[in-house]
Parts: structure tokens; sequence; C-alpha cells
């Protein structure tokens, strides 16, 4: 067995982690026998979700604000507020929810125009003054590959350029060279690199390896990828990037770096792609591209734009690449001159009156909504600090600003690129640190996520934070190694 496999045996043989488990499942008996019925059934989203499978599923009979019940009869302070769709105002805001109950009994639900997404748009050209079109979709995963085809149909070319790490959603472009894989651990080393680039590789079976004239694989190192974009100018279709990534969510790097590949993209006619779904929204109203004046040609919401995790997405920017999806009014004429992106329930009405809602209560919020969100970050990152410096144990909330990740155990304290960062999260303590916090009423999903907004009041985030810091207090009694061996 490998290092790292002797430690996790080790790990799962000690007293106390059998306890956690005992404990767990005894309070969750319901909730574990629906799961086993429905996995034998159903793959569903998350409970069996390869990679980041939670060990003990919840089954959710109530959702509202920032704190939900399982069928057990356990309530729990929801952190994980379904991936972050429903931070900015926790589970079902009663303005949202009776705003698409009107609609219920009355509308088609998808396949016909509905005056909701006018109001929408009217609404989305207040948010982002810098996109000059919209098209709706249902998830992030969606925008993105909408973005990749449209690029390519507008330019007549078919590289795509993506970054080492970044999560741009799981279509076949997308799952390669991303975080998915642990990589920078033993089990996960990293693929090759060179002058030419990082060699493009699936992080999902049944993916087919991309061919070098398909994909591009960026370093986060911004003199290198910019004079790969450069060399492939005349290739590229677009390139893809976020202002912070989920899997190196440290904007000091990241931020410069993307702001001079957008700029870089803008004066060689490359399209450049800002993928906005987990940061859309968050940072400010015209989300990171506006936060820090980073300049695109398309851009990809998800996540938050409903408020009520109702699928839907937007993909937005220019209005003559968009165009390309949009009918010129005769079929003969569309042939062979158009592509789509539209899908049967893309943009249904539910979804539009959902986000119509939630972004209104957003847009009434005003910048009061995002000084409370910051000062809530920036009073758990001070704490962090002093714990910290009290224990030296090395816990981290990964994030920057409105943008939150999540908790971990990180060795060091400055990081040049992804492949450092990865190579110094504990996957181990992120698995633990979950399940400890569920013991300690606290919910997240499969890794510790922090996401917030005004679903929590104060002393919610004080709540959470003490059960972080009490479960990394236990870890390092049992002496749990929050720096794995290299």
């Amino acid at each position: 067995m490998t290092t790292i496999e002797t430690l996790v045996a080790d790990l799962l043989g000690q007293q106390w982690v059998i306890d956690l488990f005992t404990e767990l499942g005894d309070r969750q008996r319901q909730s574990a026998e629906v799961a086993a019925q429905v996995r034998e059934r159903a793959a569903t989203n998350h409970v069996f979700w390869p990679f980041h499978a939670p060990q003990f599923p919840l089954v959710v009979a109530d959702a509202a604000g920032g704190r939900i019940t399982d069928i057990d009869g356990n309530t729990y302070l929801d952190t994980h507020l379904g991936f972050g769709a429903q931070a900015l105002f926790g589970h079902n805001p009663p303005a949202v929810t009776e705003h698409v109950r009107e609609l219920l009994g009355r509308s088609t639900g998808n396949g016909y125009l509905n005056l909701t997404e006018l109001q929408l748009v009217d609404l989305l050209e207040q948010f982002l003054p810098h996109c000059e079109k919209f098209a709706f979709l249902n998830s992030g995963t969606d925008a993105t590959a909408a973005a990749i085809r449209l690029a390519r149909a507008h330019t007549g070319r078919r590289l795509v350029a993506k970054f080492e790490g970044a999560l741009h959603g799981v279509h076949d472009i997308a799952a390669h060279n991303t975080a998915f894989w642990y990589h920078g651990h033993p089990a996960a080393p990293f693929p090759e690199s060179g002058p030419g680039g990082i060699a493009p590789l699936p992080a999902l079976t049944g993916v087919a390896p991309a061919p070098a004239t398909e994909l591009l694989i960026l370093p986060n190192d911004t003199d290198a990828a910019l004079a790969l974009i450069e060399a492939h100018r005349h290739e590229l279709a677009c390139v893809l990037g976020e202002a912070v990534s989920s899997s190196f969510p440290y904007a000091e790097h990241t931020v410069p770096m993307i702001r001079a590949v957008a700029q870089r993209c803008r004066d060689l006619r490359v399209p450049f792609v800002l993928d906005e779904v987990l940061t859309g929204f968050r940072y400010g109203p015209s989300g990171a591209a506006a936060h820090f004046d980073i300049p695109a040609d398309l851009y990809c919401y998800g996540k938050v734009v409903t408020g009520l995790g109702l699928p839907l997405s937007i993909l937005a920017g220019r209005a003559d690449i968009i165009d390309h999806a949009q009918t010129s009014g005769l079929s003969l004429t569309d042939l062979g001159s158009k592509t789509c992106v539209q899908t049967t329930h893309a943009g249904n009405h539910l979804s539009l009156a959902a986000s119509y809602a939630s972004l209104s209560l957003l847009h009434d919020a005003g910048d009061a909504y995002y000084e409370r969100t910051r000062a809530k970050v920036t009073r758990v990152q001070d704490r962090l600090a002093a714990f910290r410096t009290e224990t030296g144990i090395p816990l981290r909330l990964l994030g920057f600003g409105d943008f939150i990740g999540s908790f971990g155990y990180v060795a060091g304290e400055s990081y040049r690129d992804y492949r450092e960062f990865a190579a110094a999260v504990n996957p181990l303590g992120l698995f633990l640190l979950t399940l400890m916090l569920r013991q300690r009423g606290v919910y997240t999903l499969s890794l510790p996520m922090f996401f917030t907004g005004d679903a929590h009041s104060d002393a919610d985030v004080d709540e959470v934070l003490d059960a972080v810091l009490d479960a990394s207090r236990e870890l390092d009694k049992h002496g749990f190694p929050f720096v794995l061996p290299s």
C-alpha cells in the first residue's frame, strides 16, 4: 500500500473514528434506509456523486432560511445551501416562493414565450450593463458548453484553452485537468508540463482524451499562459477563465493573471469566456467582471441565479456571438450558418420567475447586502487567524470576499499556483471535518463548504465557527496529521 493508503487504513481503524461513524449512523437511520433504496435503483445528483459522495447522506424533510431538518427529525445549520445556489437568502425565501406560486396552474412551464422572460432581461440589464444579450439554459455546465460552441461557430476555429485545475462543469472539454482528481498526491500525480503546455488528461472515465487540436491546458502562470495564447492565436476559438477559482481560491494570484489574459485575448481578437457560475452576483451586483475589471466576450452565470434551487443558468455577452444561436427567421437560411444551444426545458417559466424574484430582492437590498456578507467573512477570517496562531493547526477558510469556498487544512502560508496549493491540501481532513461538523449540528455535503449571505445571522456564523474550531481541536487531540507526508 502507498503511504496515503496506510494512513487511511490506520485512521479508519481508530476507535474515535468508529464511534463517530456509529453515532451518525444511529442518528440518521431513516435517511440511511431511504438512501440505500435510492442507490440501488437510481444515480442521483449528489448522494452518490463520485469523488465527493457524502458517507451519511441526509433525506431532507424541511428547509427554511439557513436550516434544514431531515426525516429523522434532526435539524442542522446548513452551510452547504445547495452547492451555494441558495446562499443569497437561504432556502425558500417567502418572496421568491410566492412569486413562483403565482405562476403555478397558469404557466405552460416551457416551450412558449412568457412575459417573465422580458422582465428578467430588463432586470439583468441593470445588474450586467456590460452584457448585450442573454441566453437562458439549465446549469453551469450547459452555459460553459454553450459558450464553447458559440465561440467555435463565431470564429470557425476548434481549439479551446482552459487553466489547469479549473472547474467549468462536467462536459467533455471541461472534464480535463480539473480538481476532481486530488492532483498532487501520490494516487494522482500531475500530468506532464512543458513549453507546449500541459498534457490534457481526462478527469473522469468515459471522457475521451481531447486531442491537441481541441484543447490547450494553460499553466497558472501569467507569462507562460500569455505565451501559449500568443502562439496559438490563429487556432483558438476561445479561452476560458475564472476570476477566483474554487480549486485555487487566492484572488491575489488569479485576478491579475486572468485580467492580463482577458486583455491579451481582446488584443488578439480571441474570444474570452469568463466563468462567473460561482462568482456572479456574489462579489457585487455585476459580479467579478466589474469588481475586478475583467473584460470578456461571453459570461457564464449559474448557482445563485434562481435562489430557489430551480435549474437555471445564463450565458451573456456579445450579441454578435450569441446571435449564432438565434434564428434568422428562415430555416433554409439558418442551414450551415447557425448553431443551437437551446434544450426543451431551458429557460422554463418557473425558473425565470424565481430568478426575477430573487434578483429583485438582491437589487432592493443594494450595497448593504454585500457589506453584511463581507463583515461576516472578515470576522471568520480574523478568528481563524487567531486560532492558527494559538494552536498551530493549519485551518483556513479557502475563499475570498463574498465568494466563500470551504474550510480546510492547508500546509504552508502562500502558494505560487494551483499545483502547489493542491499538494498542500489534506483531503482526509476535509472528509473528517465534514462528518465532525455534522456531529455538532452543522450540515455540509461531502466537503466542509461554507456558503453564507442573508441566510445566516451573525450568531449562526459564530455557531459554525465554534463547531469548526472544536472539531479541529478534537482532531489534534487524536494526533491527526494535518500535513500529509510527501
